[in-house]
């Protein structure tokens, strides 16, 4: 295939990559008419979690935030991406809770659905697939990418026929570590291929070490036509790589896309005034860490752990928390390092690190998954991890635990017997009633920011840019600027 399609991640897992998810929906507004105009394939628009953050942090409404991106981007799909075996980690639910949830989000503007199981158990995501489809969505199943002994071409091989089984409209290979090399895309590529047979295939990966661009790049030479990207002030870093990158190195080589240059160029300026506005980070090129590779562990959780050991004064131990959680990582069984059990494996690693004893103290997370609780692993739980999991007093409970699947009554009678549906399931997400207050409190979604101040500013920038210009004079009625060399 000659053409390429693209997905933008700038709304969802770019900004959460980059921006920690501060990203309100004023920000993004004044370009949304743009980004429908850009030609790309898909939006990433949003996630379960997204949700929680938008009620909590910026007291917008979820569900309107996707409908004015629904109105405003219009033709081309918003997709959402989600942990499909079941509906909340805090929670774990499944049955008719995920059939109205799929429902509601094709209701409220979200036509395409990205639905995933961190340990690629395709079976505990089945029944996820099927409510999508019945909900008239589109569904796009990752295969989730790791490195471990166990996660070999010929394993992704097999979670490919079992994805295939359940009848999506396509795949991706999703690299949530940047891990991938173009080596290692030259052979799981056609293997994955080759069991899939005519769906097409996508590919997700971050610039974690720097290769996501060859790799993607390789995957083009193969046969992958869409790749996910992000508008340039959000990419690269931990973020996927730059369309304005991507664009360069595919037509170069000499493939097509529907993409609007005008259009990208001007969603790339906004983003890169409201980074500067807000204090927010630019995606740069990272240094090459070779370290990535062995402990797995994204960005933010590290972030995180740096934080809290610095708040004990153990920030110089860092380093012996990841080389700990290479060693908690195998004992489970090579977890893929992916929300969230990255987060696990990483809680564990410190408090060994800091008891000086290995599962001195086990926390209940992990209990839960040497138990199968979350899912069968790709390997095998050490007998160590194993036996001490078994000896605490919640072992029996998990080792024959089932997801529970509550009726839609039965949820409304805990989370409110006269709300609407949509409510309710960000009663459900959300859990403390007093953030779902404050968030009606606040009203409607601002879509405003202050066009003018980034007027001025960018006419500022302009005007100094010209070199020859030795003296600048502004006035207005109510403002007065001078800049001398």
């Amino acid at each position: 295939m000659n053409k390429i399609d693209f997905v933008d991640t700038t709304l969802r897992d770019a900004h959460q990559s980059l921006w920690g998810c501060k990203m309100s929906t004023a920000m993004m507004y004044d370009v949304l008419p743009l980004i429908g105009k850009a030609g790309y394939k898909a939006i990433d628009a949003a996630a379960p979690t997204h949700f929680v953050y938008f009620v909590r942090n910026f007291r917008e409404n979820p569900w309107e935030r996707m409908k004015i991106l629904h109105k405003a981007i219009n033709k081309t799909p918003l997709s959402l991406m989600m942990l499909a075996s079941t509906f909340t980690t805090f929670r774990p639910m499944r049955g008719p809770i995920i059939d109205l949830w799929m429902k509601r989000c094709y209701a409220n503007g979200i036509k395409r659905i990205q639905p995933m199981d961190a340990s690629n158990n395709m079976s505990d995501i089945s029944e996820s697939v099927q409510y999508a489809k019945d909900a008239g969505m589109e569904v796009v199943i990752p295969l989730i990418f790791s490195l471990s002994p166990v996660h070999t071409d010929d394993h992704y091989a097999q979670k490919a026929r079992d994805a295939v089984a359940m009848k999506p409209h396509s795949l991706y290979l999703k690299d949530p570590g940047g891990l991938l090399t173009p080596e290692r895309i030259r052979t799981l590529i056609p293997k994955i291929q080759d069991n899939i047979g005519d769906l097409r295939l996508e590919l997700h990966s971050h610039c974690t070490t720097g290769l996501a661009p060859l790799c993607y790049l390789e995957a083009i030479k193969l046969g992958v036509s869409t790749l996910h990207t992000a508008s340039r002030p959000l990419a690269t870093s931990s973020s996927q790589p730059s369309i304005e990158n991507m664009l360069m190195n595919i037509r170069h080589l000499g493939y097509a896309d529907n993409l609007d240059d005008e259009s990208i160029t001007l969603i790339a300026e906004h983003f890169t005034y409201v980074a500067k506005k807000e204090g927010l980070p630019i995606g740069a090129p990272p240094e090459y860490d070779l370290m990535q590779y062995e402990h797995q562990i994204p960005g933010g959780v590290i972030s995180n752990l740096r934080r809290q050991l610095s708040e004990i004064g153990q920030e110089d131990r860092l380093a012996e928390v990841i080389e700990e959680a290479i060693a908690v990582r195998r004992d489970l069984g090579y977890p893929i390092m992916v929300t969230p059990f990255s987060q696990y494996v990483a809680t564990q690693a410190t408090i060994n690190v800091m008891l000086g004893e290995r599962y001195k103290e086990v926390i209940d997370e992990v209990v839960r998954m040497a138990m199968g609780y979350y899912g069968r692993q790709a390997g095998d739980v050490a007998p160590e991890l194993l036996d001490r999991a078994e000896k605490t007093p919640q072992a029996k409970e998990y080792a024959n635990w089932e997801i529970p699947k509550p009726t839609i009554k039965e949820l409304r009678s805990e989370y409110g017997l006269d709300v609407s549906e949509d409510e309710l399931l960000l009663r459900i997400l959300c859990q403390e009633p007093k953030d779902i207050e404050a968030m009606h409190a606040a009203g409607p979604i601002k879509t405003n920011y202050p066009r003018q101040q980034k007027d001025f500013t960018a006419l500022i920038e302009k005007l100094v840019s010209k070199r020859k210009a030795a003296y600048i004079y502004i006035k207005t009625d109510q403002f007065q600027l001078t800049l001398q060399k």
